[in-house]
């Protein structure tokens, strides 16, 4: 039978169903364009609540979407932000990061210290060094990217101020950046890396290294405290950039702040293709949906033909 009288025949049993010839066809040629679905509801509601049934979206509340902490990898809470860049982090989530095995690392480092040469931008050298054991000496920026070159390979810039690696850091695989306000400094879990920019008294900006809650290192040992907060006290754009080596335990309470976020980690976790439906507005409860797939017209077609058969 050549193809002109497979596809009259295709159309003879079709007729009863209310599906025209041009899904047959578009089923038989799927790359030709088109055709459309002109189904007769009225003639067959059987059929109409099959292909409603498919397309519909199932609604999921919050509640019932997360009823315990779920703990992950930074490595995947990255990956998420990547597959969503309108989702941006609050510092709260802060709280809930357990650092990773370079910690160990980092503190062995600084705790002995090590030595390094810089070149300023007058083509001069001068050895300095880096350790807890003492007091900064103004060469953060050389300390930290030494220290990180150390510890996950990062490369050495030929940046000369501190808050130009804000660029570098945000662009690397290996951290995550967060916004935050001065005062969530001191709340940063260890092996976050702080930029601070440019503001009154520091030209350059500042860098450091949480080593543990409250207490930092750029080129030397520096601590939480007013001092600290008055010494940069008018810094606006503050970013924290967390290593992807720990982990995050995200809690109802945590998710239930951000719903795009929410919405994203059910979506990785279900492997679904999840929604926000309500909830970004204050106050709103917080919905999802499902999502299901539209079917193809091979499907209807498939579908088609096992009713057809049956009768």
């Amino acid at each position: 039978m050549d193809i002109k009288k497979k596809i009259a025949s295709l159309r003879t049993k079709l007729k009863n169903i209310g599906v025209t010839a041009a899904v047959t066809a578009t089923a038989i040629f799927p790359g030709q364009s088109g055709a459309s679905i002109t189904g007769h509801s009225s003639e067959n509601p059987d059929f109409a609540k099959k292909i409603n049934t498919i397309s519909r979206m199932d609604q999921i509340s919050f509640s019932d979407a997360f009823r315990e902490d779920i703990t992950m990898d930074i490595g995947e809470l990255k990956n998420i932000l990547e597959q969503n860049p309108d989702i941006v982090l609050s510092s709260n989530i802060l709280e809930s990061v357990q650092p990773g095995p370079s910690r160990q690392k980092i503190h062995s480092i600084l705790s002995k210290g090590f030595n390094f040469t810089i070149r300023n931008s007058r083509g001069e050298t001068k050895n300095v060094s880096c350790s807890l054991n003492q007091l900064p000496q103004g060469y953060c920026a050389g300390a930290i990217k030494r220290l990180l070159n150390q510890v996950y390979g990062e490369p050495i810039s030929n940046n000369l101020s501190a808050c130009q690696e804000k660029e570098n850091l945000s662009k690397s695989s290996r951290f995550i950046a967060v916004p935050i306000g001065l005062e969530d400094v001191e709340n940063c879990p260890p092996n976050t890396v702080v930029v601070i920019p440019r503001c009154t008294g520091h030209k350059h900006g500042h860098i450091l290294i949480v080593t543990e809650k409250g207490v930092f290192c750029s080129d030397g040992k520096e601590t939480a405290g007013e001092y600290f907060k008055n010494n940069y006290k008018d810094a606006q754009g503050i970013y924290a950039f967390i290593p992807v080596d720990g982990s995050i335990k995200l809690t109802p309470k945590l998710l239930q702040q951000s719903p795009e976020l929410s919405a994203a980690v059910l979506s990785a976790k279900t492997g679904k293709d999840i929604q926000l439906v309500s909830g970004k507005k204050p106050g709103e409860p917080i919905v999802f949906a499902e999502k299901k797939q539209t079917p193809s017209q091979s499907t209807i077609l498939a579908m088609n033909t096992q009713r057809n058969n049956s009768q």
